[in-house]
């Protein structure tokens, strides 16, 4: 195995890596937990939250939008955002249960907004 055959894997994991790191990062900072222990949420978290946002994208395809990449329109894409905060919000405060909740969805607003704007730019500039 040689590294241009590892190349595509890798550009499709290394963003989702970095928007996780990032939001650890949050986590971190926001004196929710440790940074290991943020990581390991963190991680948790957004697989909770893809599979969320995947069964909403086929919810909405279903409605008749056709979802293409980054030409979501507006209402779709805040929807998305939206949804990722709630479900973050809701599992932060179930690893973080001495935290005031609204420090909790603070750090979810920060967090999937970092982490939304970083995978726009980043799909965004590479293709």
């Amino acid at each position: 195995m040689n590294v241009q055959s590892v190349t595509p894997f890798l550009l499709i994991i290394a963003p989702f890596v970095i928007a996780f790191l990032l939001e650890a990062l949050v986590i971190f900072f926001f004196k929710l937990k440790r940074l290991w222990p943020a990581l390991g949420i963190s991680i948790l978290i957004n697989l909770v939250a893809l599979a969320v946002l995947y069964g909403a994208s086929l919810a909405i395809g279903q409605l008749g939008y056709h979802l293409n990449g980054l030409r979501l329109p507006y209402p779709v894409f805040f929807t998305f955002w939206w949804l990722s905060v709630i479900v973050d919000g809701l599992l932060l405060q179930v690893f973080s249960r001495r935290s005031d909740a609204r420090k909790i969805y603070l750090a979810s607003i920060v967090m999937n907004t970092l982490s939304f704007v970083f995978l726009y730019l980043f799909i965004s500039n590479t293709h």
